[in-house]
């Protein structure tokens, strides 16, 4: 029996990946959007017996009910007989239990008749994650080998995607005026957990007293990537330990312990506390980190002083300074997580396109990974194009991201 497929927007044009490969493309080249706006949907047929399917063009109602003619493609007129892969005995129960996160959902909308509360996204959403990181931890446990190494590094991908795309689309897109930051700053502390935890181990292990830490010449950068991640605990843990040092200049060691306490005092923004009170006490600390970069900087005029000056990095990144965090951070990823930190905590998810596209242009494109990519056009709302890149990761995820689009 012949299937409709539900198209929109999203999936007509995450279905130009699909027709680059097959010759000619099911849909009009440059012509997308006219397509599907013309009336025009997938329909399908699964052979019961082979690994094919038929694919064709036909209309979301009957053409006599039509007020208007549509334009007619010469690829209107075919049918497509393709094949599809099986799946790998890895993944089946990663499949059995997304494909049951998914019928629940279809379950809940055939029993409503209306759209899918944000509650309901979240919980599928969650459960859909939850499924991901349980097969990397499967993949993990695995006899080594390329296939599941590769394995390993797509469901990573996926859960990256699908964690952010959570957050930018359900999360804080539920009509509250909720500041993505934290969002934003736990998903990229958990998906790309940085400075790594075993070289703080490394520079401590290898440090046996202050003196020792402050002449190491890996602590400094150490602290300058836990301040751009915004790991500011830490941070306090790491100056306070090298403030006693004796090598230190009486100015470093001072400031040191300044910043540590001002790390510490660093605000955090409550659901109980309006935003004009969070904001005061924002500039209150904010200004304290502006006065401090201004006396260690009159003091470094003066006087050259390598532990000072490393120190006034960590200052002018806590501060908010563009090209201090640009210096810092080495992805993209991180120099937007730390420009919202510090410049725009209160931010919400409507400022990312703007700040995303400041910062990609400090970021040569030719370099990033299709995972950078893909996160790329989240962020900046490119939906076309991230549908596309999902699809180039697994054909999973930019089906199920499909789905999860058509329930917002």
């Amino acid at each position: 029996a012949m299937a409709r497929l539900g198209t929109d927007k999203f999936v007509v044009e995450r279905e130009k990946e699909v027709a680059t490969r097959l010759s000619p493309g099911v849909f009009p080249t440059g012509r997308q959007s006219e397509w599907s706006a013309q009336n025009r949907t997938l329909t399908h047929s699964v052979h019961p017996l082979t690994n094919s399917v038929a694919l064709c063009v036909a209309g979301k109602q009957p053409r006599e009910q039509l007020k208007t003619e549509i334009r007619v493609y010469e690829q209107d007129q075919r049918i497509y007989v393709c094949g599809f892969g099986t799946t790998p005995d890895e993944r089946l129960s990663f499949i059995n239990d997304t494909h049951a996160v998914f019928s629940a959902i279809q379950s809940i909308m055939d029993a409503r008749e209306t759209h899918v509360g944000v509650d309901a996204l979240l919980r599928m959403s969650a459960l859909y994650r939850e499924a991901m990181l349980r097969q990397v931890r499967v993949l993990q446990d695995a006899r080594d080998s390329e296939f599941v190494r590769s394995e390993s590094d797509v469901f990573q991908a996926m859960h990256a995607v699908w964690h952010l795309l959570e957050i930018v689309y359900v999360t804080t897109n539920s009509g509250l005026s909720a500041s993505v930051v934290p969002y934003y700053m736990e998903w990229l502390n958990f998906n790309f957990p940085a400075p790594a935890a075993a070289d703080g181990e490394r520079i401590i292990g290898s440090s046996p007293d202050s003196n020792a830490l402050a002449q190491n010449p890996d602590v400094w950068p150490y602290v300058q990537k836990l301040a751009l991640r915004g790991h500011v605990t830490t941070v306090a843990n790491m100056l306070e330990r090298i403030a006693p040092a004796q090598v230190l200049s009486a100015a470093a060691s001072r400031w040191a312990r300044e910043l540590a306490q001002t790390a510490r005092d660093m605000p955090l923004a409550s659901s109980d506390e309006t935003s004009g009170s969070f904001n005061a006490r924002w500039r209150r600390w904010n200004s304290g980190l502006q006065s401090m970069a201004t006396n260690i900087g009159s003091m470094l005029d003066k006087a050259d002083d390598d532990a000072l000056s490393a120190l006034a990095m960590v200052v002018d990144v806590m501060r908010g300074d563009a090209d201090s965090i640009s210096r810092v951070g080495d992805t993209w990823q991180d120099v937007l997580g730390a420009v919202l930190l510090y410049s725009e905590p209160t931010a919400q998810t409507e400022r990312l396109p703007a700040l995303a596209q400041l910062v990609l242009e400090q970021f040569e494109s030719d370099d990033f990974t299709l995972v950078d990519r893909t996160l790329a056009a989240l962020v900046r709302h490119e939906l076309p194009e991230f549908l596309v890149y999902c699809n180039q990761i697994d054909a999973w995820l930019s089906a199920h991201v499909s789905d999860l689009m058509q329930h917002i």
